[in-house]
């Protein structure tokens, strides 16, 4: 029989071993979304930024998605190209644009991709009471404000891992 504490630790590292593969199923979804897309994986991350919060200036998307200006100004040429944004100019700072999603053209090449998991996650989520729901979405919120504080942390060392600032 094993003590509460050996049962916890059994399920704790079962968790951590699930959030793993969800954050690595991640990555591969965005290769095969830009794989089906001729894109970047990198192009459907800020796609997806995009099509979650809605037009970005190119700086908050460069802190978004951890790349640099150079790189996030190449990407959204990129994008701007294959018809998925639209730079506009930014009403409060005039140094600046505002990268905006093309909507119709997210709905025609890329929701048709990710609509089967949706439904499946629909599916998934009705087999849960709302009590449930509401801690499944604190417990992932709060997983992702420890991820994000953690990269914050590897982004302040400096390259030989000792606090840089």
């Amino acid at each position: 029989m094993s003590s509460g504490g050996d049962e916890r630790a059994r399920q704790t590292s079962a968790l951590d071993r699930e959030l793993g593969t969800i954050g690595t199923q991640s990555v591969l979804l965005s290769q095969v979304v830009a794989d089906r897309l001729g894109l970047h994986t990198r192009d459907v991350e800020v796609l997806d930024i995009l099509s979650r919060g809605g037009a970005r200036t190119a700086g908050e998307l460069a802190e978004l998605s951890g790349l640099t200006t150079g790189a996030l100004t190449r990407l959204i040429d990129r994008l701007e190209r294959a018809g998925y944004v639209r730079r506009e100019p930014n009403p409060r700072d005039r140094r600046s644009v505002i990268v905006v999603p093309i909507a119709e053209r997210l709905a025609r090449d890329i929701a048709p991709l990710y609509a089967p998991l949706e439904r499946e996650l629909t599916d998934l989520y009705a087999r849960y009471s709302e009590e449930e729901l509401a801690l499944l979405a604190d417990f992932v919120g709060r997983v992702n404000a420890a991820v994000r504080q953690h990269i914050a942390r590897l982004r302040a060392m400096a390259p030989d891992g000792s606090p840089d600032r």
